[in-house]
């Protein structure tokens, strides 16, 4: 096995920070040095650096590591032996297969072990942020989505007065599908929950005349793509 081949097979372990220090800082020689790996780095890291922030985070049970590798470690009916003389680190070790196999199996380990179990029950939450008209510079707001439901927080949003409102609008391919209207308190903030987004296209909010529209009368002030 080459240098290259043998340094292709940690990138997985390098993003995650599951090298020990001296085969760290071999790879980090390594891949001042090598183009291809950099470019493969490049490529995985924004995966990597996603993993905190995507899941709850949650003790794991205990013996699901163990578990885990028993089932890699089946389904790895073509493993390359271990080089000699060289050091695998942690719960890596004796595990040698292809890079373009072992790379995602490391990034699914990170995720449940090293970051937590996101919703055991197969539940997902995801939040998006809103982008907000430029008129409105210091308004802003995100999108909590957990199943098909959804809730819409704003804040700094300006009070419309007593004779116009904020109307959320769900986008269902070409059509703006109107939904709750909402006002903000005195600090300026709205929360609206919203009970079926799971095929709409977007969020918008938009001002109109008290009691809502059927179409909406301006381009939203406030938008969410989905």
């Amino acid at each position: 096995m080459t240098d290259h081949t043998r340094y292709q097979d940690d990138i997985g372990a390098y993003l995650l920070g599951a090298l020990e220090d001296r085969e760290r800082h071999a790879f980090e020689r390594h891949l001042a040095v090598c183009g291809e790996c950099q470019e493969e780095v490049a490529r995985l890291r924004p995966a990597a650096d996603a993993l905190p922030g995507s899941v709850v985070q949650l003790e794991p049970p205990p013996g699901l590591k163990a578990r885990l590798m028993a089932e890699v470690e089946g389904s790895a009916e073509v493993a390359a032996p271990p080089e000699r003389g060289r050091r695998t680190p942690g719960w890596l070790r004796g595990l040698r297969v292809p890079r373009l196999a072992l790379v995602p199996v490391v990034l699914l380990l990170g995720l449940v072990i090293g970051f937590g179990i996101a919703q055991l029950g197969g539940d997902e939450t995801r939040t998006v942020t809103a982008t907000v008209a430029k008129a409105m510079p210091r308004a802003g707001g995100k999108l909590e989505i957990a199943d098909n439901s959804a809730t819409l927080q704003l804040h700094d949003m300006p009070d419309l007065g007593g004779t116009r409102v904020y109307q959320v609008w769900l986008q269902h391919g070409d059509r703006m599908v109107p939904a709750q209207t909402f006002e903000v308190g005195p600090s300026g903030a709205g929360r609206v929950k919203l009970p079926d987004v799971d095929h709409a296209k977007g969020v918008f909010v938009t001002r109109e005349a008290r009691g809502g529209a059927q179409v909406p009368s301006e381009a939203p002030i406030v938008s969410v793509p989905l």
